[in-house]
């Protein structure tokens, strides 16, 4: 990355569907026997269908805005379940999701794209190139 451009860390703290994994042998022998992806669908397919939704609403969002910013954005989506997420949302004190964290210092809750837009592009100006 060029010396005249800062890098940007986004934090999304969102309610994602998890696939699990199991070992690499378990893993390689459910793909011989052409079950693996089978396995996984199955275990997507426990989860409500508006979090699948919510979730691909978000991934499709979060694409577009890595690829607008390129290197310059690096973006972390943790889950709250996880333990990371409890702590982040309790020194953040968010209660809804998903709520964006740009830099650990503004945060945005809900699913406005303008709004996440607009934080992003006061912070970028803030930085002067070199």
């Amino acid at each position: 990355m060029p010396p005249d451009r800062q890098q940007f860390l986004l934090e999304v703290l969102a309610h994602i569907p998890t696939d699990f994994f199991h070992c690499l042998h378990c893993e390689r022998l459910f793909d011989v026997a052409d079950i693996g992806a089978a396995v996984r669908q199955e275990m997507r397919s426990t989860y409500p269908p508006e979090m699948l939704a919510q979730a691909g609403r978000l991934a499709t969002w979060l694409q577009g805005l890595s690829a607008r910013h390129g290197e310059q954005l690096h973006v972390r989506v943790v889950d709250p379940q996880s333990l990371e997420g409890f702590f982040k949302s309790l020194r953040y004190w968010v209660r809804r999701y998903p709520t964006f964290i740009i830099n650990r210092r503004t945060k945005y809750t809900g699913w406005e794209p303008a709004a996440v837009e607009r934080l992003l592009a006061g912070f970028m100006s803030l930085v002067e190139p070199v």
